[in-house]
């Protein structure tokens, strides 16, 4: 590897890391937020997540809006990504909904909107097409190097869960280690899938599902909750398996035969 691809790998590295901090962390702290009503505050912070990582990767690469889009996985209809992702969660749907008498809980268009719509959103935007999509894509990083990096804050953003379990720090440790599988889990798809829209659709169904009958107030669950998951999880992958087979990778898509691994023009 020479001097000016080594120079390119860690500046992609230290930029993706250091504008995932710096949007994760201090979006929520903007004075702006504050004095806002809090699902016009939530949806707000959710949305300056997304667009921020949009100007980051537009502004660094020189991208137009449309190719900036497409940077961090968008470019598809989202309705394959739909179809998919209604037919892989039918297990976690019919179980809770057997288990719940088919009695949905009065979910608010303000809490769909900002725990399942926007939520599933600005995590997948954030944690998979920016920053697994840059180490990964950009910065020439494994896959799970590339995934492990964003594994560790995506648990710990779910830290709060564990004092709400009422199971003491095995509770704790089973939200961090439920939620980080998570994180693998919609990291993978998007690279075999090389569509975000794919992980979105996952993501918001699920956490529908799970808060529409009433499953539990965290993302631990009991073990008929955790059961139908492993079996939306098991459909998801053993339907990517079949419909993605000997096609290329989201990194494989992201290579030409002109441009090298880290996006810079190599010669022919």
């Amino acid at each position: 590897m020479n001097r000016s691809r080594l120079t390119s790998r860690w500046s992609v590295t230290l930029f993706a890391i250091g504008v995932f901090f710096l949007i994760s962390e201090y979006v929520r702290r903007l004075l702006l937020l504050a004095s806002m009503q809090l699902t016009t505050r939530n949806v707000t912070r959710q949305a300056l997540e997304v667009v921020l990582c949009l100007i980051a990767v537009a502004l660094v690469h020189r991208l137009r809006p449309g190719a900036a889009f497409r940077e961090v996985g968008f470019g598809r209809s989202p309705l394959r990504a739909a179809v998919f992702s209604l037919v892989a969660t039918v297990p976690m749907f019919v179980t809770y909904g057997h288990a719940a008498g088919f009695m949905p809980q009065r979910l608010t268009a303000g809490y769909v909107l900002t725990s399942v719509v926007m939520a599933a959103l600005a995590e997948e935007v954030l944690f998979r097409g920016f920053l697994f999509g840059q180490l990964r894509r950009r910065a020439g990083w494994s896959f799970w190097g590339a995934a492990l990096v964003g594994m560790v804050p995506f648990a710990l953003g779910h830290f709060y869960q564990g004092y709400q379990t009422g199971h003491g720090v095995w509770g704790l440790v089973g939200v961090l280690a439920i939620t980080g599988a998570g994180h693998l889990f919609f990291t993978w798809l998007l690279e075999r899938w090389g569509d975000l829209w794919v992980p979105i659709g996952m993501h918001a169904l699920m956490n529908l599902w799970w808060d529409l009958f009433g499953v539990d107030a965290t993302a631990l669950g009991g073990v008929q909750a955790n059961i139908a998951r492993l079996l939306t999880v098991a459909l998801a992958i053993g339907l990517t398996l079949r419909l993605r087979r000997g096609r290329p990778t989201w990194a494989d898509e992201g290579r030409s035969p002109t441009l090298g691994a880290l996006g810079e023009r190599v010669a022919p």
